[in-house]
């Protein structure tokens, strides 16, 4: 849509739209409305003489709303948006770190000095147990959310910005260590023996590096045997339970990939194709990795993974390493970035070097060699 001003557009009907402000919802969120006309010029004018009737628009006393209510009407504007999985991490830190440390205080009183100190104090001893502090990562998350929330409240104009910067946590990036070739072919030369679906779920992700949730929702009907592809549709996630019939707070749902990106198709490896067909003759159940009628729990199957690790003799590794065992081995291989970021289902592939790419010492030093058939 073309646009000609901060409050005035042109619609797809052809005819122009200017929004105002027109007073405030009783949550202290602001209600606009809107003027119609056939060109910019009536448009504004409309919205001056809106703006006449209507009065000045001035910021209402409502500066005593706590920062809870403000995360709370954050939540509700965000909800629509969000999926399952995100709404329930966000609540649950919002519940469990956030609301009783500073849902009671006012917004007034909210500042930099006093977000910083519980940040800090977080990373002290932030943990439920009491038993040390949250991981800068975990901080960081809980930062994000009192960030955008407090941004949204400054949007909808129930507070003033932050005079001065929320300070993130640093983040020490700790790489995660990848299964190296010999422990990868001595799992391998394991998971090969029998028909055991938890082992067909592992050698999946070491030779497509799906991610768990989406192994666990992996269906024989994602499986086009014809042009041997596997078709990423489904996840599972976790989210909040609504249902008053139960008193557990979350549950497991298949649900959409995590991102658009996250939808995509991999070309199934020849290494892959006779297992699958294999283990398709004598599956019982919808879920690839399953012998029920339900799908399996990430939780579970990672469970069997270490058990499987264990009885390979594989030191035990964790689930998403193999995600990142494979990113690797294929860069090894010479697999292009741009293809490998694909298959990963990330959005670009600065994501996949940056994150999942790792350079062993042999890569570094057959890197270095190439050197000499410059001098030579």
């Amino acid at each position: 849509m073309a646009k000609r001003g901060d409050n005035i557009h042109k619609r797809k009907d052809g005819r122009w739209e200017g929004r105002y402000k027109k007073g405030r919802r009783s949550d202290g969120t602001i209600q606009y409305g809107s003027v119609y006309g056939k060109s910019y010029t009536e448009v504004k004018k409309k919205l001056k003489d809106a703006a006449t009737l209507t009065g000045v628009f001035s910021v209402p006393q409502n500066r005593e709303k706590t920062f809870g209510e403000i995360l709370n009407l954050w939540m509700d504007n965000n909800r629509p948006k969000l999926k399952g999985a995100t709404i329930n991490k966000y609540q649950n830190l919002i519940d469990t770190h956030i609301s009783p440390a500073l849902g009671n205080t006012k917004i007034s009183d909210l500042t930099s000095t006093v977000i910083n100190a519980y940040l800090s104090e977080k990373m002290k001893c932030g943990r439920l147990d009491k038993k040390g502090g949250l991981s800068p990562s975990y901080v960081k998350s809980i930062m994000l959310i009192i960030n955008a929330a407090i941004q949204f409240a400054v949007k909808e104009e129930i507070c003033a910005p932050l005079k001065t910067p929320i300070s993130k946590p640093t983040l020490t990036k700790s790489e995660l260590r990848i299964l190296s070739f010999d422990e990868q072919k001595k799992l391998e030369m394991y998971l090969r023996l029998g028909t055991d679906p938890s082992k067909l779920g592992i050698l999946l992700s070491l030779h497509t590096g799906l991610r768990i949730g989406e192994v666990c929702a992996l269906s024989w009907e994602d499986i086009d045997f014809t042009n041997c592809i596997i078709k990423v549709r489904h996840t599972v996630a976790r989210v909040r339970n609504t249902s008053e019939k139960t008193t557990s707070q979350t549950k497991l749902i298949i649900d959409s990939p995590k991102t658009k990106a996250s939808v995509r198709d991999i070309p199934i490896p020849s290494v892959l194709l006779s297992e699958l067909v294999s283990h398709r003759k004598v599956s019982t159940s919808k879920y690839i990795i399953s012998d029920k009628d339900t799908f399996v729990s990430p939780r579970t199957f990672e469970y069997r993974y270490h058990r499987i690790l264990s009885e390979s003799g594989v030191e035990s590794v964790n689930y998403h390493a193999l995600r990142h065992t494979f990113a690797t081995r294929c860069i090894e291989a010479g697999v292009d970035v741009k293809s490998l970021s694909e298959i990963l289902g990330h959005a670009n592939v600065g994501v996949t070097l940056n994150t999942y790419v790792h350079s062993s010492m042999e890569m570094k030093r057959t890197q270095l060699e190439k050197l000499i058939s410059l001098s030579a």
